[in-house]
């Protein structure tokens, strides 16, 4: 009869640690318009969000038990905008690029009246300066403008790498 109760009390101390241990989760309570998703590999919590909404910060974040605080601020599902941050950022920096163009030109020493004595561009200019080389685009640029289609490409080609980039400068861990 002792062997009995001892495998039952055995038994339910293993079923107290499971339960324990399934309702210990780490990550915060389940949030409106979406869910935690615990990687226990990782040791970190996801935010998950529902169609239509997307997270108000980092959705990765871990919890520090030491110092009892999570590494981030929780962020919340929120309702997703038409226009991601992220592409607002790349279209105000190849419309940034577009507008610093022939300032930047000046700058160098490309300007209406030809190369400026003394500039970057008069150390660049050589008797060797090919027709139709990129020398010869930029004077050409600052003297009479930039044309509408380089105009785009510059800001396509700028907007591009910010769009690709940004993430590489976000603060926040990647799943």
């Amino acid at each position: 009869m002792a062997s009995v109760s001892a495998v039952n009390c055995v038994f339910l101390v293993c079923l107290c640690m499971g339960l324990v241990s399934y309702a210990d989760s780490k990550c915060p309570k389940n949030t409106e318009h979406g869910y935690w998703d615990e990687d226990t590999d990782k040791d970190r919590c996801i935010l998950r969000c529902y169609g239509g909404y997307e997270p108000s910060g980092c959705h990765v974040i871990r919890y520090n038990s030491w110092t009892e605080k999570w590494n981030r601020d929780i962020p919340s599902c929120q309702k997703e905008w038409p226009v991601s941050g992220k592409t607002l950022v790349a279209v105000g920096t190849g419309v940034a690029a577009v507008v610093a163009t022939p300032v930047l030109l000046a700058g160098a020493g490309f300007t209406a009246a030809g190369v400026a004595a003394g500039s970057i561009a008069a150390m660049l200019q050589t008797p060797f300066t090919a027709a139709g080389g990129w020398f010869a685009l930029s004077q050409s640029a600052g003297v009479i403008g930039t044309a509408v289609t380089t105009k785009g490409a510059v800001g396509a080609v700028t907007g591009a790498i910010t769009y690709a980039t940004s993430s590489a400068f976000s603060n926040c861990e990647e799943e």
